[in-house]
């Protein structure tokens, strides 16, 4: 079943969230953008998530906050142990065996090089698989995440392997993405178990109209539109 939570901002309407689904709340009011957008970061309690039984969820727990990942798309890093665990954990025995083997004669071949030493020095592998990954420094593509859709795609991907969420919210993309890069993004969603929450402070209205999803609006004297 499709799993629905509301996501409400105080005194305003509730946008209903479903898993493989997109929705928009378009902001027209900056007050309410500054607000709402510190309650996603934790500075304050103007929200509230609801399950579809009315019982309270933590937001932090079921919702990962992205932001503008254009302007700061130094947040897929925040995620680099995780992802490293992920990848180690999930290394056959025969792939671990190698490995440790190759890193077994790296450490011997530095042990051999410190006996020209007159000192008492010595190396030992620890066996630590997560460690040499975490040495490695995995990086992602940067010819796909310097494009505004590759970043966003790239960490829609990443939470879908972590498996951390339930919500992943993003701002601003509709000033990065054409209408049918939106579009493709749903549609990328929708094979998903995961709810996309898009806020757009934004008083361009038709470019927005142009898109499928459901768009739940509080304008400049604070009133709920629903389309």
């Amino acid at each position: 079943d499709d799993c629905t939570m509301k996501f409400q901002y105080h005194g305003h309407q509730p946008v209903e969230l479903m898993t493989g689904k997109v929705e928009i709340l378009q902001i027209e009011n900056p007050s309410v953008n500054t607000e709402l957008i510190q309650g996603l970061q934790g500075y304050n309690d103007c929200l509230r998530m609801i399950d579809d039984e009315y019982q309270e969820l933590n937001l932090s727990k079921v919702m990962k906050w992205e932001g503008d990942l254009v302007l700061n798309p130094t947040k897929l890093d925040s995620y680099q142990t995780s992802l490293d665990k992920m990848i180690v954990k999930n290394l056959s025995i025969e792939k671990q065996d190698r490995m440790n083997d190759l890193a077994r004669e790296i450490y011997s071949e530095m042990q051999d090089s410190l006996f020209e030493f007159d000192l008492p020095l010595e190396v030992r592998y620890d066996e630590s698989l997560l460690r040499l990954y975490k040495y490695a420094k995995i990086k992602y593509l940067t010819q796909v995440i310097r494009q505004p859709y590759g970043i966003i795609e790239t960490n829609l991907k990443l939470h879908l392997e972590l498996k951390d969420c339930q919500v992943l919210g993003y701002c601003n993309v509709a000033n990065y993405l054409l209408p049918e890069q939106i579009q493709e993004f749903a549609t990328l969603v929708e094979k998903t178990e995961l709810a996309v929450l898009l806020v757009e402070f934004s008083e361009k209205r038709e470019t927005l109209q142009q898109l499928k999803q459901d768009i739940y609006r509080i304008d400049r004297d604070f009133v709920d539109w629903h389309e």
